[in-house]
């Protein structure tokens, strides 16, 4: 799964990025600093895993994981062409969430529009990515039209773009008409999180912000989170409980992503590795079985299935075993969070 950094130029995308992913991509004084995306892939923290393997005491221990890209800062006019306007918005499209920066801090670093104000750059970045599905919508609609076998194609794209003209960001589809328009990759469809890099001196105050605050951002300080990052685990917990500041950092930011993506994790003990993988919630097993290796899934058999709880309870796999805990599940068993699945395959 891909999360894209999206936000007006010296907002911090690049200095949250680099923290995320522990890279040093270029951070400078300007806008534009950043021109091609930059990628990274982080872990995702997993206290379940962590326990699984005081159990399992595998060689390896491998965290389920998402992949984060720096995008160039958007502006006004982003939609028609202006900055860097059609490359970040085709670089954006590949994105499965929308992780939105926005900016409440002064420093050196001059603010593109003269003053930080959180609340008026979430609402660039919306209009011009509404304005740029709008695009997208207007220039498909007419050869839609033109097919009678699309004419619910042609109904879910007129109702989108009413929604979007009235201002509106968010819709609720059912499953059959976001399948119809999955090939637009349409931003309107993708998750949000909302995260403020906040003053490090002065916090957020939520209340300056009121609409800002009904999407439960998440708050931090780049400028303090690189501070921080140079500590050792001991120092950075005191640092934090001294400064009263959120003591998962920038890794809370990416559990919180994880959920926004609908994700679950389920686990796997083989060998000298153990592991966790993601997957969407709801998914069946036979998929999981894929991720895992194609063959799996094609030459599956079933699968033995223990939660997370039960084996902690009982603190072995073996003797979960002898007790009669696994559970022999069929290709559609739905997958639940904590999982631990052993596949059987031919």
């Amino acid at each position: 799964m891909k999360v894209g950094i999206v936000g007006l130029p010296n907002v911090g995308k690049t200095s949250l990025f680099n923290l995320l992913t522990k890279c040093q991509a270029k951070v400078d004084l300007y806008p534009f600093t950043t021109i091609e995306k930059n990628i990274g892939i982080v872990a995702v923290p997993d206290e379940r895993l962590e326990k699984i393997c005081e159990i399992t005491n595998p060689k390896i221990k491998t965290y389920a994981t998402i992949e984060f890209v720096d995008i160039a800062g958007l502006v006004k006019g982003a939609s028609e062409g202006e900055g860097l306007g059609n490359k970040f918005l085709s670089h954006i499209r590949e994105a499965d969430l929308i992780l939105h920066l926005l900016r409440d801090f002064n420093n050196q670093i001059p603010h593109i529009y003269g003053y930080p104000d959180a609340q008026r750059d979430l609402e660039i970045c919306e209009t011009e990515l509404a304005l740029a599905d709008l695009n997208v919508i207007e220039n498909n609609l007419s050869k839609v039209a033109k097919v009678p076998t699309l004419k619910e194609e042609k109904e879910t794209l007129v109702k989108i773009s009413e929604y979007l003209k009235r201002g509106e960001l968010t819709i609720n589809l059912n499953e059959e008409e976001r399948n119809l328009l999955k090939k637009y990759n349409l931003f309107i469809l993708k998750p949000r999180v909302y995260c403020v890099n906040a003053d490090k001196n002065q916090g957020f105050n939520e209340e300056k912000y009121p609409k800002l605050k009904d999407k439960n951002p998440y708050v931090l300080s780049t400028s303090l989170e690189e501070e921080i990052f140079l500590l050792n685990e001991e120092e950075k917990k005191e640092y934090r409980k001294m400064l009263n500041l959120n003591e998962e950092g920038t890794m809370g930011l990416v559990e919180k992503c994880f959920q926004a993506l609908s994700l679950i994790r389920f686990y796997t003990i083989k060998g000298e590795e153990t592991r966790a993988w993601s997957i969407k919630r709801g998914s069946k097993v036979i998929e999981a079985a894929e991720k895992i290796h194609s063959d799996m899934a094609k030459g599956f058999i079933k699968a033995e299935v223990i939660n997370y709880k039960d084996l902690i309870k009982i603190g072995d796999y073996q003797k979960a075993k002898e007790m009669g805990m696994i559970r022999i599940e069929g290709k559609d068993y739905l997958v639940q969070d904590g999982d631990i699945i052993l596949i059987r395959f031919r």
